[in-house]
């Protein structure tokens, strides 16, 4: 992620706002990061894709058939072993 200090962002403002349109920045404040600027694009991209936290017994029973009949494709098989350590 670009970053930019706090001087730079009042010095730079346009071409930092060019830069957010692109991806997010980080601003510094005396080496620390405090401030993000990104694109509204961006920042509703964010705000969709917020994860909610379902407990199994919200789920609709169609949709835990789902899930439970889901298998890992066979090129993926040895990742099992990773689980096993």
């Amino acid at each position: 992620m670009p970053s930019f200090t706090g001087q730079q962002l009042q010095k730079a403002t346009g071409q930092i706002r060019a830069e957010a349109r692109r991806a997010p920045v980080e601003i510094t404040y005396h080496g620390r990061p405090e401030l993000v600027v990104m694109s509204v694009e961006d920042y509703e991209l964010l705000r969709t894709n917020r994860k909610l936290v379902l407990r199994r017994e919200d789920l609709p029973a169609a949709e835990l058939e789902r899930i439970s009949a889901n298998r890992m494709d066979e090129a993926h098989r040895a990742l099992d072993a990773l689980m096993d350590d």
